[in-house]
């Protein structure tokens, strides 16, 4: 294994140098169509969770109930995988009922450590480099993103398994974003909007997605506004107050009046004064049209997290 890393931030490139110890970059996974482990059956070495519609926890799968499956590679921490639990109760405890039994049902969680590399998981295993190094051309080419970000390197996708990063997850000092960002949030969001969201709301993604580029409301040549899929994760980072990443990703959306947004709170009213119809959405997919109901979401874990008070 190489002894430097090249760390990819939208348009930054960032090198760490010494022992390899953390991915960059997020994504989603541009086939949605990978394999899916079927719920309720494992895979060798992997830790298992699941996480009910009331926020119970269990480690075992009940086939009688809707269970969001989350699952832990080998070397992942049994630690990280109840603070990634933690976060999805607070992100779906107060969505509409058949949005949490569709994104459950369709798709799982996993989070993965940096020596495993998202290619732990069956559904990303094509995307190992093997012996391209940093070609992306010819038979290296399923290697890469669209942008010519390696698969290896990110930190996390948002496919049929919405796949986090470790460190992130658990804000270690191998943070690539630095506890600026919930990865958890933003991927877990593309596998909403994926899987969990009827075809009304997609189309109204869409639409305010046209509406909010026309319309210059948020910064045009950001990471933001590059689609419709990221127009939604990364509104819904700032929805949850989990972004403090730089302008030239959001967009904006994280920023109220001149400086980071500072609370949960403060980023939905920026929302909704900027981009109402956008906000209306993330109001019903996250809230059931309740936005004055906070998710008390952070970033990082806090200080004294007890893993045994999930669920």
């Amino acid at each position: 294994m190489p002894n430097t890393l090249t760390i990819i931030l939208a348009t930054h490139v960032l090198y760490i140098s010494g022992s390899v110890s953390a991915a960059a970059s997020i994504d989603h996974d541009p086939s949605h169509n990978a394999f899916r482990v079927r719920s309720g059956e494992q895979l060798p070495g992997f830790k298992y969770i699941y996480l009910a519609e009331d926020g119970h926890i269990s480690s075992t799968f009940n086939h009688s109930i809707v269970q969001l499956e989350i699952a832990g590679s080998p070397l992942c921490s049994e630690l990280a995988l109840r603070v990634a639990a933690d976060d999805l109760i607070k992100m779906t405890r107060h969505m509409p009922r058949h949005i949490f039994e569709n994104v459950a049902s369709k798709s799982t969680v996993g989070i993965f450590s940096a020596q495993e590399k998202i290619i732990v998981f069956p559904e990303y295993a094509h995307f190992a480099n093997g012996d391209c190094g940093s070609s992306c051309l010819g038979p290296c080419s399923h290697t890469c993103s669209s942008d010519g970000r390696k698969y290896e390197t990110i930190a996390g996708l948002g496919g049929k398994r919405a796949a986090i990063l470790e460190d992130n997850v658990l804000c270690t000092s191998r943070d690539p974003y630095y506890h600026y960002l919930s990865v958890l949030v933003h991927e877990f969001t593309h596998t909403i909007h994926a899987y969990g969201l009827e075809p009304a709301t997609r189309h109204n993604i869409t639409v305010a997605y046209h509406h909010a580029l026309q319309s210059h409301i948020w910064a045009t040549g950001s990471y933001a506004m590059s689609n419709e899929r990221e127009y939604l994760a990364v509104a819904t980072t700032v929805f949850f107050g989990v972004n403090r990443n730089g302008s030239q990703n959001s967009g904006g959306m994280n920023t109220c009046g001149g400086a980071l947004c500072h609370t949960e709170q403060d980023g939905r009213r920026h929302l909704q004064e900027k981009d109402p119809m956008l906000f209306d959405i993330l109001s019903y997919v996250f809230t059931d049209n309740n936005a004055d109901v906070t998710s008390q979401l952070t970033t990082c874990p806090a200080v004294g997290f007890d893993p045994s008070i999930v669920g």
